[in-house]
C-alpha cells in the first residue's frame, strides 16, 4: 500500500521534538510493508517576527535520518503570530497542503491520504475529491484553542472537510466527544492506539529494595497536565515522617516558574529537580534509574509518555477516564488517581511510599508486559492499515454507487 501523508508536525531528528508519534507512526507502516512519503507544513513568518513563531515550524528536517521514508519535503506557508489574519492563513495552509500533496500523488501516486489533525483536513478532503483518494485524518488531542477551533468560519471549515473524510481517527476514546462534534457525525471515527518502542532493558530494583524511591514525570508544563496537583499532594506527604523518596520532572513550559515557586514554598526543592526539555533517548534512559512514573494529566487523549514508563518497568500512575486508563488496569497494570483531585494523588503516593515490601513492583512488572507486548508500535500500523483499507473500500463503494446513479438519472 502507498500512503501519502501531511501533517504540520515533524520532529527535526530522528531522536528530536516535535511530535515523535508522527514519524514514529510513519516509520512503523514503512516497516509493516507500505510505501510512505511525507510532506511536513511550516509556517514561515517574514523576518524580524521569526522569533514569534512557534517552536515546532523552526529549524530544518534531517531527512537522511528518516531511510524508511520514501520522500521527505517540507513546505512553508505564510503566517503570523497568534491568530492574527486568520482566514489569509488557512489560504496559504491550504494552498501549500494542496502544493505538498499534489507532489506526493504524483510522484507516489497514492492510495490513500492522511492528513494528521484537523487543520490540513480541508486541503485533504479537496485533494481527494479531485484525484479520487480516500482521505483518513487523524486527530491527536483536543485544541483547547477557543479562538482558533470555534469562530463559525472555523467551525464550518473543519466540519465540511472532516464529515466527508473516509475515515477520522482518534488516538483514544477520550476525543471521541470533541471529534464527533467537530466532524458532526461518529459514525466514521475508529481509535487506534499510537505505540510504544519497548527499550531493550528494563528497571532493575537495587538490592537490598529500600532506597528512597524514585518518582519522575515527563510533561509539557502547562496547565492541565497536572504537575500542581501533584507537587500540592507531595507537599503534604513532606510535613509527614513519609520523606524515603525523589521526585523528577522533565520537561518545560509556560507553567515552569510558578512549579518552581510552588515547589519552593511547599519546601520541595532538596528533593524536587526540575530537569528541564531532554531528547526521548535521554528521557528513556533517565526512566531505567526511576521507579514510578506519575502525571496526573486531565486532558490526555493517549500518552505515549505512560506506556514508555510502562515499558520501562516502572510502576505507572495515570488519571481515570483519560487516556492511560485504556491501557493501565487499576491495581493489574499501574495506577489510576481520580482528575483533579490532590486528595486521590496523595494517597496513591502514600500507598507507594509507605509499602515497605514494595509489592507494587509486582504491579509494575505486569504494566511492562502488557505494554511491551500489545501496545507496540508495529500493532499501531497494523490497526492504521486496516483502517486504511476500509477508507479505499469506502471510497470505491461510494464511486460506485454515484455511477450507478449518474446512470439512473440518464435512463429515458
Amino acid at each position: 500500500m502507498k500512503v501519502a501523508v501531511i501533517t504540520p508536525w515533524f520532529p527535526n531528528r530522528r531522536d528530536g521534538w516535535p511530535a515523535r508519534f508522527v514519524s514514529d507512526s510513519a516509520i512503523a507502516l514503512a516497516h509493516a510493508g507500505a510505501r510512505v512519503s511525507v510532506g511536513v507544513l511550516r509556517g514561515f513568518t517574514p523576518p524580524g517576527l521569526d522569533r514569534f513563531v512557534p517552536a515546532e515550524h523552526r529549524g530544518a528536517i534531517d531527512a537522511s535520518a528518516f531511510p524508511e521514508l520514501e520522500r521527505l519535503r517540507t513546505k512553508r506557508y505564510f503566517t503570523l503570530p497568534g491568530g492574527l489574519a486568520q482566514p489569509l492563513k488557512n489560504l496559504a495552509l491550504d494552498w501549500a497542503a494542496a502544493s505538498a500533496l499534489l507532489e506526493e500523488i504524483a510522484d507516489l501516486r497514492p492510495h490513500v491520504v492522511h492528513a494528521h489533525t484537523e487543520m490540513l483536513a480541508p486541503a485533504a478532503v479537496e485533494a481527494g475529491k479531485r484525484h479520487g483518494l480516500p482521505v483518513v485524518v487523524t486527530l491527536h488531542g483536543q485544541n483547547t484553542n477557543s479562538r482558533y477551533i470555534a469562530s463559525p468560519n472555523q467551525e464550518r471549515r473543519f466540519r465540511e472537510a472532516l464529515s466527508l473524510a473516509e475515515r477520522v481517527v482518534i488516538v483514544g476514546e477520550p476525543l471521541r466527544p470533541f471529534a464527533a462534534r467537530l466532524a458532526g457525525r461518529n459514525d466514521h471515527i475508529v481509535t487506534v492506539w499510537n505505540g510504544v518502542t519497548p527499550p531493550p532493558e528494563r528497571r532493575q530494583p537495587p538490592v537490598p529494595d529500600d532506597a528512597p524511591i524514585e518518582f519522575v514525570t515527563v510533561a509539557n508544563l502547562q496547565e492541565g497536565k497536572g504537575v500542581d496537583l501533584l507537587l500540592a499532594a507531595f507537599g503534604r506527604l513532606g510535613i509527614s515522617d513519609i520523606n524515603s523518596w525523589r521526585l523528577a520532572i522533565i520537561g518545560d513550559g509556560p507553567m515552569r516558574r510558578a512549579l518552581q515557586a510552588q515547589a519552593g514554598e511547599a519546601g520541595l526543592l532538596e528533593r524536587v529537580a526540575f530537569a528541564g526539555v531532554m531528547t526521548n533517548a535521554a528521557v528513556i534512559e533517565r526512566l531505567k534509574s526511576a521507579d514510578v512514573f506519575v502525571l496526573p494529566s486531565y486532558r490526555e487523549a493517549f500518552g505515549i509518555v505512560y506506556l514508555e514508563a510502562m515499558a520501562s518497568g516502572l510502576l505507572t500512575v495515570g488519571v481515570e477516564g483519560q487516556g492511560p486508563a485504556q491501557f493501565i488496569t487499576h491495581g493489574r497494570t499501574g495506577l489510576l488517581v481520580k482528575p483533579m483531585d490532590v486528595d486521590s494523588v496523595e494517597t496513591a503516593l502514600r500507598q507507594i511510599i509507605s509499602d515497605r515490601g514494595r509489592s507494587w513492583r509486582a504491579i509494575a512488572t505486569a504494566g511492562a508486559e502488557h505494554a511491551r507486548g500489545t501496545c507496540t508500535w508495529a500493532a499501531h500500523a497494523e490497526k492504521l492499515l486496516t483502517v486504511f483499507r476500509a477508507a479505499i473500500a469506502a471510497r470505491s463503494k461510494g464511486a460506485h454507487d454515484s455511477a450507478a446513479r449518474r446512470l439512473e438519472d440518464a435512463a429515458p
